[in-house]
């Protein structure tokens, strides 16, 4: 054994430059004119709503409501009654949904709506 140890020199780290990244390159193209697309909730000229998307959106909005009553598990649903009335009519529910999406579908093309 040595009676006396060298101190280590301590070793400091290497710090290096950091690169400074090139700002993204940025690439305008050519800018498109509107389309002409029809929305779904119409408004005539004197401000009055069009029956028939009136009736489109009230269709989807209760086949949409129907299906989601209809995929929930009876088992899931906390409150006896309405996990009873789950259970007995989902496929009922199924089916009014898929009538509605019908009818949603007939009044669109109906209305010219494509």
């Amino acid at each position: 054994m040595r009676a006396h140890t060298k101190p280590k020199k301590p070793r400091h780290k290497v710090v290096h430059a950091k690169r400074k990244a090139a700002p993204p390159q940025i690439k305008v193209s050519q800018v498109l004119g509107a389309v002409g697309v029809r929305g779904t909730l119409q408004v005539n000229s004197d401000g009055s709503i069009d029956v028939g998307s009136l009736l489109i959106v009230w269709a989807l909005a209760l086949a949409i409501a129907c299906f989601a009553v209809a995929a929930v598990p009876p088992r899931l649903v906390r409150w006896r009654p309405a996990a009873i009335f789950v259970a007995d009519r989902q496929v009922d529910l199924m089916l009014v949904g898929i009538a509605l999406l019908m009818a949603s579908a007939l009044t669109f093309l109906s209305t010219k709506g494509l």
